[in-house]
């Protein structure tokens, strides 16, 4: 078999037209047409290029400022954890401590009632001043009460949709307990605790952050206050349109848990806080 050599159409005419003396662009069209593909392919790649380019210019920007922002919470939420955690044990060691104390007073006034008990019992006189004190303590909120009445829960809303602006009508607040409790001794409420912390005349209820505290007790929600007393007039005071109407309106709107219901043989705990009362005149 012979060895042949494979030459270019397009070489082949551009040789012919340089021997007959023409122009090689005029004699060859086919290899001009061969260059000008050759360029469109070309242009057509950096056309592409640079589009890939512009589309991946601004996605490494993103992606850097979403490590940025990632990095900076992160560190900010250390931050946070590490500054927070001796305020929330120094707040846990407070409270656990008044717990402790609690318990104290309530066994010293145990061991006083039995002392009294024992003193009423010699004596006429003695007598009659022990049940006096017995009624006091009463009246104090310093004896169990066991009785008929209702019960008030409240909670926060537990609604998915509650935009943003309406989020802080839709928790628990201190004024809230505040205007239960109210409304409670309007309704001729005999005892009152929440959460089975009495409520007496030095009983105090406010907001610390994002938790109420009652008689130096933090609490969160769900808050049951238990209320012993004549049932029909505590429900007629709980109904009544001009009482508690900030509380009615946000659970309708807002879904704050709100209910009013009877109970029977309701329990409420003897105060046992410190009576802090420096001056009092009885009536």
């Amino acid at each position: 078999m012979t060895n042949a050599t494979v030459v270019p159409v397009g070489a082949i005419a551009l040789g012919a037209a340089l021997i007959e003396g023409g122009s090689a662009d005029r004699a060859c069209p086919l290899a001009r047409g061969t260059l000008s593909v050759v360029g469109a392919v070309s242009v057509e790649q950096k056309r592409r290029l640079q589009r890939q380019l512009v589309l991946l210019v601004p996605a490494l920007l993103f992606g850097l400022l979403v490590s940025l922002q990632w990095r900076t919470q992160s560190e900010r939420s250390e931050l946070t954890v590490r500054y927070n955690a001796p305020l929330t044990d120094a707040a846990s060691a407070l409270q656990n401590e008044q717990n402790g104390l609690k318990a104290q007073l309530t066994d010293l006034r145990a061991r006083l009632d039995e002392i009294q008990r024992n003193a009423g019992t010699q004596s006429g006189t003695a007598h009659e001043l022990q049940t006096r004190i017995e009624e006091l303590k009463a009246r104090a909120g310093l004896t169990d009460r066991t009785g008929d009445g209702v019960v008030v829960q409240l909670d926060d809303s537990h609604a998915t949709g509650v935009a943003s602006k309406d989020l802080d009508k839709s928790i628990c607040h201190s004024t809230d307990l505040t205007d239960i409790v109210n409304t409670a001794w309007r309704g001729g409420a005999d005892a009152v605790a929440v959460n089975d912390e009495r409520i007496v005349n030095s009983s105090s209820v406010y907001c610390v952050g994002s938790t109420i505290m009652v008689n130096g007790t933090l609490m969160s929600p769900p808050f049951s206050v238990a209320v012993i007393g004549p049932q029909n007039a505590l429900l007629a005071a709980y109904d009544d349109p001009t009482q508690l109407s900030d509380i009615k309106q946000r659970r309708d709107v807002q879904g704050l848990g709100f209910t009013v219901r009877r109970a029977s043989a309701i329990h409420v705990p003897a105060y046992s806080g410190a009576l802090n009362i420096r001056y009092a005149q009885p009536r």
